[in-house]
C-alpha cells in the first residue's frame, strides 16, 4: 500500500511557493533528461554498424512470400528479405528457376555458379 501524501498547507502564498519549487525542479529534471538523451544518441552514432550478412534472399510480396532474388550481403538494392547462408543462397538459385541473381551484385558469380 502506498504511503499517504503529505498534507498541503492551507495558505495561498505557501502553495504558490511549493508550485514554483516544483516547476523549477521539473525544469531541472527535463534539462537532465535532454542531456542524457543527447549522450545516448551520440553513443549510438559512434557505435559501429553490424557487418552485413554474406548473402541476402529477397522475398516477393503476397501471401506466399516466395524467394524472388538473391543478393550478396554488400548489395545496396536489397529489398524485403533476410540474411542467408552460402548454402541456402546456392540452393535457392539452383532449385527455383523463378529466382534470379541480382544483376548488380552478381551473387551467381561469387557463388561460382557461372564457372560450372
Amino acid at each position: 500500500m502506498p504511503e499517504p501524501l503529505l498534507p498541503l498547507p492551507p495558505a495561498l502564498d505557501q502553495l504558490l511557493v511549493i508550485r514554483r519549487w516544483l516547476e523549477l525542479t521539473l525544469a531541472r529534471v527535463d534539462e537532465k533528461i535532454n542531456i542524457v538523451r543527447s549522450a545516448e544518441e551520440e553513443r549510438a552514432r559512434r557505435r559501429p554498424l553490424p557487418a552485413p550478412p554474406d548473402w541476402w534472399i529477397e522475398y516477393g510480396i503476397g501471401a506466399t512470400r516466395q524467394p524472388d532474388r538473391v543478393h550478396t550481403g554488400a548489395c545496396r538494392i536489397t529489398g524485403r528479405g533476410r540474411a542467408a547462408t552460402r548454402e541456402s543462397a546456392l540452393e535457392v538459385l539452383r532449385t527455383m528457376p523463378s529466382v534470379i541473381a541480382c544483376p548488380l551484385c552478381r551473387p551467381d558469380s561469387e557463388l561460382g555458379l557461372l564457372d560450372s
